[in-house]
């Protein structure tokens, strides 16, 4: 619900990726407990959609296992906490695969995740890598199968945090035999981790 240029990133989001949806079942959207804004917004946005709810915040996997069998393959994962200012290319690769950001300067793929990519095939995601040669930016876009999404149950916490993040879940897949493919997005991404990235992506798509 944090408002870009006065619009909810959620919002902005659903405009550029909701015109995707083709599947016979309709969109699904994780909120968290508690939380009447991001309903109410999903409503007016997509009055078919089907609105889960995050019982405890323990992280991106475990809200993603929550779809797991509403899912219809392959599923197109969105991160809402993300300013997307350009286009996935087509065709979009077999699921599952990662989406990365070819373009980004190092800085962000090392303030995000980078992807070792080899031959089309992601060969390992490094969370906020100290040095990013080599590696593709990663991007709040993955597409997922069911069958995936179902072996994020075998994610392990983060020691400090107790979450059950997005990159463990896709290293451990990764080293129990899921092969994930690459999709590329072309223009300008930002996670919004604070409120200076915020700041700094206004700056920038306003200059």
């Amino acid at each position: 619900m944090v408002r870009f240029h006065g619009v909810p990133l959620l919002e902005r989001l659903a405009a550029r990726l909701l015109p995707m949806h083709d599947a016979p079942a309709p969109p699904l959207f994780v909120a968290a407990a508690g939380d009447p804004h991001v309903p109410a917004l999903v409503r007016m946005l997509a009055p078919h959609a089907t609105i889960l709810t995050q019982p405890v915040p323990d992280g991106v996997a475990r809200a993603i296992l929550l779809c797991r069998d509403l899912l219809h393959d392959p599923a197109l994962v969105v991160l809402a906490d993300t300013i997307l200012d350009g286009t996935i290319e087509r065709p979009l690769p077999p699921a599952p695969a990662v989406i990365v950001w070819r373009d980004a300067p190092a800085h962000a793929t090392s303030a995000n995740f980078g992807v070792a990519v080899d031959g089309g095939i992601v060969r390992d995601v490094i969370e906020k890598p100290a040095d990013a040669a080599g590696l593709a930016c990663g991007t709040g876009l993955y597409l997922l199968t069911r069958d995936v999404v179902a072996r994020f149950a075998g994610t392990p916490p983060d020691p400090d945090s107790g979450e059950y993040a997005i990159t463990t879940a896709l290293r451990c897949t990764l080293r129990s035999g899921v092969a994930y493919g690459v999709g590329v997005f072309r223009g300008t991404y930002v996670n919004v981790n604070s409120a200076d990235d915020l700041v700094r992506a206004e700056r920038e798509s306003a200059s």
